[in-house]
C-alpha cells in the first residue's frame, strides 16, 4: 500500500485543495497548484487509483433534511464472535440512521453516530432496529447539544 511519504508536494497540495473544496474543476485545481490541466488532471486520477481519494461527496445541513438530532451511541455486546460481529456489521448497513459505525475498545463493542429528526425518532431507531438485534447487552446515548467543530478532511 502506498504512504503519504511517497507522494511529492504537488500531490499533496491537490489532497489539501481537494478536502476543501472538491468542486474544483481540473482547469481551476490547475491555476491553484501552478500546472496545466493534462498533468494535474493525470495526477487526481493516479491519486483515486492509489486510493487517497476515496469519493466525492456533498456536505448536507442535516437540520434542513431533518436529521439534526445527533447521537453517539455505544452499544455493548452480550457476546461477540465472528458470527455475531458479521450479523451485527449487516444489519447496521441497513439502518440509515447510523451515519458512521465502528468498532471499539474499552467500556462497549461498537459506537454508532446516529443522526434522526427528534427524540422520538431516536426512540423508534432504538426500539425498531437496534431493539431487534438479540445479542446487545447494553446501550449507552450520548446527546449532541452543540457543535464546536466538525471537520470532513485530514490534516496533511
Amino acid at each position: 500500500m502506498t504512504k503519504i511519504q511517497e507522494l511529492d508536494k504537488i500531490d499533496i497540495q491537490i489532497l489539501r485543495l481537494l478536502q476543501e473544496n472538491c468542486k474544483y474543476t481540473t482547469k481551476e485545481l490547475a491555476a491553484l497548484i501552478n500546472l496545466s490541466t493534462t498533468p494535474t488532471f493525470e495526477r487526481q486520477k493516479r491519486l483515486e487509483r492509489m486510493g487517497f481519494i476515496k469519493n466525492y461527496v456533498a456536505v448536507l445541513d442535516a437540520n434542513r433534511i431533518e436529521r439534526g438530532f445527533m447521537v453517539y451511541c455505544t452499544i455493548t455486546m452480550q457476546q461477540i464472535n465472528k458470527q455475531i460481529a458479521e450479523e451485527f456489521a449487516r444489519a447496521v448497513q441497513t439502518w440509515d440512521e447510523v451515519t458512521e459505525c465502528y468498532n471499539v475498545s474499552g467500556d462497549g463493542d461498537y459506537m454508532l453516530k446516529v443522526c434522526v429528526s427528534s427524540m422520538l425518532g431516536y426512540q423508534q431507531f432504538i426500539l425498531n432496529n437496534i431493539g431487534t438485534f438479540s445479542h446487545i447487552a447494553h446501550i449507552q446515548s450520548i446527546f449532541v447539544m452543540d457543535t464546536l467543530k466538525m471537520s470532513y478532511g485530514f490534516p496533511i
